[in-house]
């Protein structure tokens, strides 16, 4: 449809014109005796008829100069997009939006062999298996930006209360690739919204602990709490910086080990090496912070199942079933000489998707009488911060983790995880608030069932750029 501009001019002649018709009309049937009405009361209307007159043609001016400023201003109130009156983030319709995030780019230097983009302990016994020996004396220096980070902000007024809505990418893609000459992609780490006390959606485990320093290496420590997936989590206040977490999350990502095919008591699995997902992850959590002072417990109750093959191989099948828990105790300190400590720990059965032993543990075992059973982990953090100035803090981070010797394990347990540790020592130098500089040393360790372990080591340099 179309539009046409508004002429005050012709406002203004239609207006005197109709002023003289008022002015002229009743002098005209005054002089007539049959129209009794005094002169008076025919003046007063003439003049309520010219005030009804000026009030409309003040409207009018009033909408063309409304038009005008419409047009001239790029963001009008009428407009879709907008400023939020807070300046914090824009307003698209009524929703109000941010987006934030950090550019990283990184630069590693590996001693012995490239361990990509990360460095954790599988990566050393990678390098052994495949060179046969953990120091090939081989040196590799990489860079990449995968870590970089977008962030996308949603809240939405409604007559029940607000409603939120949260995305965070990185560049790793999908599926993951941590190498330095893989290509760039996308890849959602967390999306959810959030209505009340209510979180819906993928974000961190309620299980995962953060209670240790910075690290400038992806991968991070040993022995952390660390799982991202779907799930509906409800939190409550429990008091003064009290606050108590409910969760039903995805119980999917498990794996079961089971013995080799040589092995005359082999005991395979039905469907491959997962865990069959007929009951979800619950999960409550206990946070508290009272000045310097923070803690929280956690605990985590499975249900595992799968199909383990018969033994005597007629390709029948039993179902078998564990229940697998998870308890875990965080915290960190503050002192007055800006020093931070932290610890993390964790013990469980059943627990291998959500602790990092090193990474992608499996949850459970085929014993040599078909059952099958959960396996036994465990696992600490600690850390020390110190802030040395106002622009330069440093970070000592150390973890350790250990699984048991399921000593009736259907196959030979030469291979699997007995111990590994991660650590971690760098220097961050903020000179201005949203730029950070980092290097750091880090080295891990992997020992096997069998005793065979490997080591890696690499430094690697960081610029963030936080927006």
């Amino acid at each position: 449809m179309g539009t046409s501009t508004f002429k005050s001019s012709t406002v203004r002649a239609s207006v005197r014109g109709a002023i003289g018709t008022a002015v002229a009309v009743p002098l005209l049937f005054s002089a007539m005796p049959a129209m009794a009405q005094s002169q008076q009361e025919q003046m007063q209307q003439l003049r309520d008829q010219i005030q009804q007159m000026q009030q409309r043609f003040d409207e009018l001016q009033a909408q063309q100069e409304e038009m005008k400023q419409t047009q001239a201003s790029p963001r009008s109130d009428k407009q879709l997009v907008r400023k939020s009156e807070d300046s914090d983030g824009f307003m698209v319709g009524n929703t109000n939006v941010k987006i934030d995030g950090y550019f990283k780019f990184d630069a590693i230097y590996d001693f012995e062999d490239d361990h990509g983009a990360s460095l954790g302990p599988s990566d050393a016994i990678g390098t052994l298996d495949s060179k046969g020996t953990d120091r090939p004396g081989d040196a590799d220096l990489g860079a990449t930006i995968k870590q970089t980070r977008l962030r996308l902000h949603t809240t939405t007024p409604t007559e029940y209360g607000d409603v939120g809505g949260y995305i965070e990418m990185d560049l790793y893609g999908q599926p993951y690739d941590s190498s330095f000459d893989g290509s760039v992609g996308p890849r959602v780490r967390r999306a959810y919204l959030t209505f009340g006390n209510w979180l819906i959606g993928r974000d961190w485990s309620t299980f995962s602990d953060f209670n240790y320093g910075t690290t400038l290496n992806f991968y991070g420590p040993q022995a952390q709490l660390f799982e991202r997936q779907a799930q509906v989590r409800y939190t409550m206040d429990a008091g003064d910086n009290t606050s108590v977490d409910f969760s039903l999350e995805n119980p999917g990502g498990g794996t079961v080990i089971a013995g080799d095919d040589a092995d005359p008591d082999f005991r395979g699995l039905e469907d491959g090496t997962g865990t069959e997902n007929t009951l979800p992850d619950m999960v409550i959590r206990l946070k508290n912070s009272n000045g310097p002072f923070s803690v929280q417990a956690a605990a985590i109750g499975r249900y595992l199942k799968a199909d383990v093959n018969d033994v005597t191989g007629t390709g029948d099948s039993d179902e078998d079933s564990v229940v697998g828990y998870g308890l875990n105790l965080g915290g960190s300190l503050t002192l007055p000489t800006k020093t931070t400590l932290m610890v993390s720990s964790v013990y469980g059965k059943g627990i291998g998707k959500y602790a990092y032993l090193p990474a992608g543990g499996a949850d459970a075992y085929v014993t040599s009488d078909g059952d099958l059973e959960a396996i036994e982990r465990y696992g600490f953090i600690g850390t020390i911060s110190q802030e040395l100035t106002s622009t330069l803090t440093t970070n000592l981070i150390y973890g350790k983790a250990y699984s048991e010797n399921p000593d009736d394990f259907v196959g030979s347990t030469d291979g699997l995880h007995d111990n590994s540790s991660s650590a971690h020592v760098n220097l961050l130098y903020t000179p201005v608030d949203p730029l950070t500089l980092g290097i750091e040393y880090n080295r891990v360790e992997y020992e096997r069932q069998s005793g065979t372990d490997a080591t890696a080591q690499n430094v690697q340099f960081s610029t963030i750029y936080n927006f």
